[in-house]
């Protein structure tokens, strides 16, 4: 019924009238119409969290170093091998990208060049106040969630001077087949933001998770290669 409830009200159109038609509605209805969405929401969340990366070839060599059962210099190349090692050592990977999914699930401030047409993204200084006044948020009414369940967004720090830019780690699995990449897409290949480390590493007042050491043209070509063994098949439940 249009005349109870306008297609175009909401609480967050562009449009000011659209915004109003919103706001004569019965609170009732509001809260049946919020309800929908985040029902939908918490059914698309339900539906993700049953997709999984199958085993990779990284992890078929994992396998056979750890059991014996295969010779692990026969799944991975030369040049995987290679740069599993500077992953692992001298170029400092593992220090932000580690566990199962390949990342601390922490913020960092790395440096990326914003892009021109999106302007400066203050990352997670910006994050922290959205999070903590969305309505929608793990302390919420409409949150599953328990209130112990919460910590993370109850003690959340909020300091910008040390968080702006921050942008958190994400998975390497399957990190070949997804590009642009960084938060903005500012790079489009793997070597591009492999350059960007080896660049920034080197500049003054470089951050720690940066300082990957003299890295070579083929210690780069190394480092891709090894990325591509951490692809597998995605599936879902």
């Amino acid at each position: 019924d249009p005349e109870r409830l306008p297609r175009t009200a909401s609480p967050n159109a562009a449009e000011p009238a659209d915004r109003a038609a919103w706001q004569r509605l019965a609170p009732e209805v509001r809260d049946g119409v919020t309800r929908v969405f985040v029902n939908a929401g918490k059914a698309i969340e339900a539906y993700v969290r049953t997709i999984r990366h199958g085993p990779s070839r990284f992890d078929r060599y994992a396998a056979a170093v750890l059991r014996g059962r295969e010779d692990p210099a026969a799944v991975l190349t030369p040049s995987e091998a290679r740069g599993l090692r500077l992953f692992l050592g001298r170029a400092g990977c593992v220090g932000c990208h580690n566990g199962p999914l390949f990342t601390n699930g922490e913020f960092h401030a790395l440096g990326v060049p914003d892009v021109p047409e999106v302007g400066h993204d203050p990352g997670r200084a910006r994050g922290i106040r959205l999070v903590q006044a969305d309505e929608f948020n793990c302390l919420s009414r409409w949150s599953d969630a328990p209130r112990s369940a919460c910590g993370e967004l109850e003690f959340l720090r909020y300091d910008p001077a040390r968080q702006d830019g921050a942008f958190k780690t994400p998975s390497l699995r399957n990190v070949a087949g997804r590009p642009p990449y960084m938060h903005a897409g500012q790079f489009a290949t793997l070597r591009e933001v492999l350059e960007f480390y080896r660049k920034r590493s080197g500049e003054p007042g470089a951050p720690p998770e940066l300082l990957h050491g003299d890295l070579t043209d083929r210690d780069l070509a190394d480092l891709e290669a090894f990325l591509h063994t951490l692809s597998g098949e995605v599936s879902s439940l």
